[in-house]
């Protein structure tokens, strides 16, 4: 087997020959069970391993931006952070903090919604995962008796970051969102629920039912996999649920105001979108605007053309609209 640091060399060594000859950025899988995530590609693709999109390596700048490593403390425990923030920029209109899904992911996992906060021209804040990292604390896998306590935990986490953005002195008069996708859906509403800092919310491939739903609907189609039954039999059979429910977000999302976007896309087999909808339509929420993807995944690629959507052309105008860009 090869040794970790030995991969990391060889991953360091490429990204220096990329400096040194103006080559294009590199890639790697993010953190996933198949553990897959150290080898790196030289273009944007799909992991042939686990079929989840490549991120860019975690050594790519993002142009017009200066990072500031800090430390954010939540009681005893301390999240590990990077701040971003525009260099060129006198007043900032927002910021956001960045979400994470289930997996046990660092601020660098998720550069791929970091990067969509500085296209919008925000201050961004990511930090490593509790227990993941740099960060302190215990990492725990979903797990839907656990998931109630486990993501008011997490909750807590993102408010500690809240008031962390509160307290600096160029975000004074900024709109504070949060971003992020997969169980950030259910994190992110949750935070809001309980702070009145949180002005606007952005959902990628998250839910608006129980964690037991989803889990149920995810085993099913085996998150995609052949030995799943088909995205269509599995919203037919979870209709059909009387299994624990766990978390369940009906509740918060029906008194929620904050504004929020939702992304969903119809080809994604690790959610139960249909159902997802269905409790959206329900809740009937003027706050609340929900995108669809045409045959998405639940990586926002398009699965007939293989083509990411440009998630920017959808965020930016809806911001303009709820006045937190001009």
């Amino acid at each position: 087997m090869i040794s970790r640091n030995y991969i990391f060399s060889i991953f360091g060594f490429f990204w220096f020959l990329s400096c040194i000859h103006g080559q294009n950025k590199t890639y790697r899988c993010p953190p996933c069970a198949s553990d897959c995530h150290d080898k790196v590609y030289h273009e944007p693709r799909v992991c042939p391993v686990c079929n989840m999109e490549l991120i860019t390596d975690p050594h790519s700048e993002y142009e017009g931006y200066q990072k500031e490593e800090v430390r954010i403390f939540n009681d005893s425990i301390v999240l590990n952070a990077a701040y971003y923030s525009p260099i060129h920029t006198e007043e900032l209109k927002a910021a956001l903090i960045i979400v994470h899904g289930s997996a046990p992911s660092t601020y660098e996992d998720v550069s791929f919604y970091t990067r969509l906060g500085t296209q919008l021209g925000m201050a961004v804040l990511a930090f490593d995962k509790r227990g993941v990292g740099k960060s302190s604390g215990t990492y725990e896998y979903f797990n839907v008796s656990r998931s109630e306590a486990w993501f008011n935990v997490l909750a807590s986490d993102v408010l500690a970051c809240v008031e962390w953005l509160k307290s600096r002195p160029e975000l004074e008069k900024a709109k504070l969102g949060l971003l992020g996708g997969s169980q950030a859906g259910w994190i992110m509403p949750l935070a809001a629920s309980k702070s009145n800092h949180v002005d606007f919310i952005i959902i990628g491939e998250g839910v608006s039912v129980s964690a037991g739903e989803e889990h149920f609907f995810s085993q099913l189609t085996g998150d995609g996999n052949e030995n799943g039954i088909s995205i269509q039999d599995a919203h037919e059979k979870l209709k059909n649920f009387d299994g624990k429910r766990g978390f369940d977000p009906r509740s918060i999302l029906e008194k929620l105001q904050t504004n929020t976007l939702w992304f969903f896309g119809t080809n994604d087999p690790v959610i139960p979108v249909d159902a997802s909808i269905d409790e959206l339509n329900h809740l009937n929420k003027s706050n609340f605007k929900v995108v669809l993807l045409p045959n998405g995944d639940h990586n926002f690629v398009n699965t007939q053309t293989n083509k990411r959507y440009d998630l920017i052309s959808y965020i930016k105008p809806w911001l303009i609209q709820i006045g937190v860009l001009e």
